[in-house]
């Protein structure tokens, strides 16, 4: 019998991953809904969490256990595309801290 070759995602990563994305497209929904509103910090918030997600629809368990571990971690993050991971967990971030910021101050 051939030897098979096992996928490169695990059943967790297709779960986490379609978490991710589920979640990300209510995070967006949502954000759509707050822009017609006139309520663009919220409209920022979760624009910023849908990007957070997102991102870590790329390497989803890498993505959980690096956010849970950067504290005390020394070493380069894991992942499969660490730079799409890290581009968008940073405009994500961007986004939701101007976001609450400005809902904090108004």
């Amino acid at each position: 019998m051939p030897r098979r070759d096992w996928p490169d995602y695990s059943v967790t990563e297709y779960v986490l991953c379609g978490l991710f994305m589920g979640i990300a497209v209510i995070c967006f929904i949502y954000a759509g809904y707050a822009w017609a509103n006139d309520a663009p910090f919220d409209a920022l918030e979760a624009g910023g969490g849908g990007l957070l997600l997102l991102g870590g629809c790329v390497d989803p368990v890498g993505y959980v256990v690096d956010t849970l571990t950067f504290p005390w971690r020394e070493s380069d993050p894991a992942g499969r595309d660490t730079w799409v991971t890290r581009s968008a967990a940073g405009l994500g971030l961007a986004m939701g801290i101007v976001g609450f910021v400005g809902n904090w101050l108004s």
